[in-house]
């Protein structure tokens, strides 16, 4: 961008733009996920020192665009960087992941030293908030990123057998099967072949770029994979992940004195029944001891990650495709996800999920897909302060009282959800009760649900309304202007006006 001639707050603008939008797109690369969660951190952190430059009014010197203009530049490099590697092949991304978490440090860096010096061009006018930028641009130009290790191994080991000219086919199964884990890529036959044709695709546009060696790398890997066997892998990887006794994948994977692996919960029920066999072979152990097998447990944890992700994400174009099978097909999804794990009720909101069905509940028209969204929703703000926080942040109350006047089923779902948000460690969370109150028709639909036929909805309804009127008079002659009296009955008698 020419930038003498533009004023600097539109730069400050359009830049602040380009950091959100860059912060946002670096949490959606699979491979290198840390480095990438880091950058995308720092960069949500600038934006406060950018709108407090906007607020300022930041005079228009030649220091200060110049300033601007490395940081607008440095930032281009992070979006194309992200961009770059967010639609990449997976097992290509793999191949590169020393060199891409380099890249995303030197990117890092050279934000942070960009920052610096807009910062010492902006001495007075950032002193308010001097600690922080100073801290921020000090952590940036010294990160330092290392690729995961299982991956390395990975990597290393490929390297290894084609230098060696292993091209067996166990040893292609081998490598596709620790491949395909790391990266979350199903190993079944259609998959495999999806990703080596992306793979292919990857090797073109590396030879167009006159990058032979790695070109020369990616045929003979290319080569090497397509002689695995993803079926008879598939096999393979169902026994291992959930060995025998649980027929789950593991989450605390231990090997016998006889190299049979196994879950850790399940080969203790399996030695308290009074076995004494290896639940794989039937052979009689001499040894009881159970050895943790750190390898395997890394890369299931590396596959549930990644799998976490990738379904976050096929959620999100489901949501957004505005079907109202794949909506409520992406809810039902979102739900077993917050079920599996409770850390992803943080990656759906930062994901931006929760804010898109609070929208969906305020637009659709579908009886069914109304009810899953309050029910998903009671999922992700359950014990979750922040979450809550997001949803009433979203609107979401504005959407979620009129649900109370709808059918029993959606109102009983609405006022779940409901109470849940007006609830936080100490009890009650006052100030989501009072943005509640200033909603006209709570009481009204309250009162309605409080006599309606469902009591589990009626209790949970009157709960919330006393809350209202303890907090608020004026509630109290609303809900008798809505024809409940014992919120009024009661303060009458509590103040001895009732002879």
């Amino acid at each position: 961008m020419a930038l003498e001639l533009v004023p600097i707050g539109t730069i400050l603008a359009v830049l602040t733009n380009q950091v959100l939008k860059t912060a946002q797109a670096a949490k959606d690369v699979l491979i290198g996920k840390e480095c990438f969660k880091v950058l995308s951190k720092h960069l949500f952190d600038i934006e406060p020192v950018l709108k407090e430059l906007q607020l300022q009014k930041l005079n228009d010197s030649q220091a200060a665009k110049q300033a601007l203009e490395n940081l607008e530049e440095d930032v281009k490099k992070a979006n194309n960087l992200v961009e770059r590697y967010k639609n990449c092949a997976r097992f290509y991304l793999l191949f590169k992941c020393r060199h891409i978490v380099k890249e995303v440090e030197e990117v890092t860096r050279d934000i942070g030293r960009s920052l610096a010096a807009l910062s010492l061009a902006n001495t007075e006018v950032l002193a308010g908030i001097s600690d922080q930028v100073n801290r921020l641009q000090n952590e940036m130009q010294r990160v330092e990123f290392e690729a995961s290790q299982s991956q390395i191994k990975i990597v290393d080991k490929l390297n290894q057998g084609i230098n060696d000219a292993k091209l067996d086919q166990d040893f292609a199964n081998d490598m596709l099967e620790e491949i395909a884990m790391a990266v979350g890529v199903p190993v079944e036959p259609s998959e495999i072949s999806k990703e080596l044709k992306n793979l292919r695709k990857e090797k073109e546009e590396t030879a167009n770029r006159k990058e032979r060696a790695e070109a020369f790398f990616l045929e003979q890997v290319i080569e090497l994979l397509s002689r695995a066997d993803a079926a008879k892998i598939l096999s393979k990887l169902k026994s291992i992940m959930s060995r025998g006794l649980s027929q789950t994948v593991m989450v605390d994977p231990v090997n016998l004195c006889t190299d049979t692996t196994c879950e850790r919960a399940a080969i203790k029920a399996w030695f308290d029944r009074g076995e004494r066999t290896d639940p794989e072979t039937g052979d009689l152990l001499g040894d009881f001891t159970l050895r943790p097998n750190l390898r395997l447990r890394q890369s299931i944890e590396e596959w549930r990650e990644i799998n976490y992700c990738l379904k976050i994400r096929s959620s999100k174009e489901k949501l957004l495709s505005g079907v109202d099978l794949s909506v409520e097909a992406a809810l039902i999804q979102m739900q077993d996800l917050i079920r599996e794990n409770s850390i992803n009720k943080d990656w759906i909101t930062i994901g931006g999920l929760t804010a898109i069905i609070v929208s969906i509940l305020g637009s659709s028209h579908n009886k069914d897909v109304k009810r899953n969204i309050l029910i998903t929703l009671k999922y992700v703000v359950e014990g979750h302060a922040r979450n809550k926080e997001k949803v009433v942040e979203f609107k979401g109350l504005d959407h979620i009282i009129p649900c109370l006047g709808r059918d029993s089923s959606i109102s009983k779902a609405a006022v779940e959800l409901l109470y849940e948000l007006l609830q936080d460690k100490s009890g009650w969370n006052v100030s989501v009760c009072r943005k509640l109150s200033q909603t006209c028709s709570a009481i009204l639909f309250l009162v309605t649900l409080l006599k309606g036929p469902v009591k589990e909805s009626a209790e949970k309804a009157e709960k919330i309304l006393m809350k209202l009127c303890d907090e608020d008079e004026e509630n109290i002659s609303r809900a008798a202007r809505a024809d409940w009296y014992k919120p009024l009955i009661d303060r009458i008698i509590r103040d001895g006006l009732c002879y």
